[in-house]
């Protein structure tokens, strides 16, 4: 497996559908600062409880806070968009699993594997996950076009 990784820095590709092989893979290790979840949460105007009352989400059933599955998933746009299948790609569809809650302060890595290639269509399918402190917690693929 092709597996490149990728930091705030690092420049975007353009690969088109030949460039592609099963196998491919980008990651990106993050760490989603306090500024970032507040910025996801004026964008999003998510402000349930969960996410932001400790005591709240302890009775809840959570060991604290915890946060909103689609802030993050916000940095798979990065890693499908700039870098796999990269900046010629148009998504056309996501599907994620969230297994299990993350907490603020966990590292996370983020990683796309290009799963199956519809050449004659201009396809791609990735395998998308997260881990948080190197345990699974959102699975799920994705489709793209390319252009």
């Amino acid at each position: 497996m092709d597996a490149f990784e990728v930091f705030d820095d690092t420049p975007g590709r353009s690969l088109g559908i030949d460039d592609l092989t099963s196998g491919q893979a980008v990651f990106q290790q993050v760490h989603l600062t306090d500024d970032m979840l507040a910025a996801y949460s004026r964008l999003a105007n998510d402000r349930a409880r969960v996410h932001e009352d400790a005591g709240f989400a302890v009775t809840s059933g959570f060991q604290a806070p915890i946060i909103q599955g689609l802030a993050l998933s916000t940095r798979f746009s990065r890693l499908i968009g700039m870098y796999l299948p990269g900046e010629r790609a148009i998504l056309e569809s996501i599907d994620l699993r969230f297994r299990r809650p993350v907490y603020r302060g966990s590292e996370l890595t983020y990683r796309a594997v290009v799963n199956r290639i519809f050449r004659p269509m201009g396809v791609v399918e990735l395998a998308l996950s997260i881990a948080a402190d190197a345990d699974t917690c959102v699975t799920g693929t994705c489709r793209c076009l390319i252009r």
